[in-house]
């Protein structure tokens, strides 16, 4: 008797584990479904694919950040986000934005390696470890994202090659995370609309593309997922870096950073035969 009341408090036990389990699953898929349904566009609004054996590994994403969705939204410019499977455990991720100032003010903002976590929301920290060639630079980044309530980072570290084309070509140097994290920020000189005046200017086409393989038994889909949120993002916070910091913006605090350490430089001057050894004798001339 004993023994079967034993076995059904383990089956109640059981069901309301298995019980918890599928509430659990439930509420995240609840959240995942509430997020995309605010971010989503309607049908109409994705661009149509032809049918064909590449479109099938192919859709069309419009989205964002949570938190950038529900603060901003009402300036929330849709961002359209290509998503493309190259194989069964990688994925190539792009979009494009119009930005209306200057070449010049975009790449810029690029540019700005040690101040990229200033400009773009998703980074934590941006730095150069090395800067082996004048147009090329080894550098570091840490992210910090959240998946359905739960914190997740990414760091990479990754090698910058500015081409000729303002294009900056970044190939995945180490990464606990990423087996491939390769791609490129191109931007081209174009004629775009002025949100403010609503006038066509002389601006900017800001395009970015990433080819994407997880490390280890990491699925791709979570990363697709955290990356296709990210990209519009980043790319409308280049624009806004853009238009309200620019170049002039980064070169003035380049000045005042260059003015600050001068501040604080030391400078000696030193005679020809003032060296370690001569001093070093000395002090053991006057021990004597």
């Amino acid at each position: 008797m004993k023994s079967q009341q034993q076995q059904q408090q383990q089956r109640r036990q059981h069901g309301s584990s298995t019980m918890g389990t599928i509430l659990v699953f439930a509420m995240i898929l609840s959240s995942i479904h509430a997020f995309t349904t605010r971010t989503t566009t309607p049908t109409s609004l994705v661009p149509r694919v032809r049918s064909s054996s590449t479109s099938r590994h192919m859709v069309w994403w419009f989205g964002g950040t949570e938190s950038e969705t529900s603060q901003d939204e009402d300036q929330c410019e849709l961002v359209a986000v290509r998503i493309e499977r190259t194989s069964s455990n990688s994925r190539r991720i792009a979009g494009e934005i119009s930005v209306p100032t200057p070449v010049r003010d975009v790449w810029a903002i690029l540019t700005d390696y040690d101040h990229l976590a200033v400009h773009v929301p998703n980074l934590m920290e941006s730095r150069r470890l090395s800067s082996s060639k004048q147009n090329s630079c080894r550098l570091f980044q840490r992210g910090a994202q959240k998946i359905v309530g739960f914190e997740f980072g990414a760091s990479v570290t990754m090698d910058m090659m500015e081409r000729a084309q303002r294009c900056i070509e970044f190939k995945c140097v180490e990464s606990p995370f990423f087996q491939v994290f390769d791609g490129a920020w191109t931007v081209d000189a174009a004629r775009v609309e002025d949100p403010v005046t609503g006038q066509v200017v002389d601006g900017s086409s800001l395009a970015y593309v990433v080819d994407v393989r997880p490390r280890g038994p990491v699925p791709v889909a979570a990363l697709e997922w955290r990356i296709r949120e990210d990209v519009p993002t980043n790319l409308r916070a280049v624009k806004r870096a853009a238009i309200e910091v620019g170049w002039e913006g980064v070169q003035q605090r380049r000045a005042m950073e260059a003015a600050r350490n001068a501040q604080f430089a030391v400078n000696v001057k030193w005679e020809k035969d003032e060296t370690m050894a001569a001093y070093l004798d000395l002090g053991q001339k006057g021990a004597a």
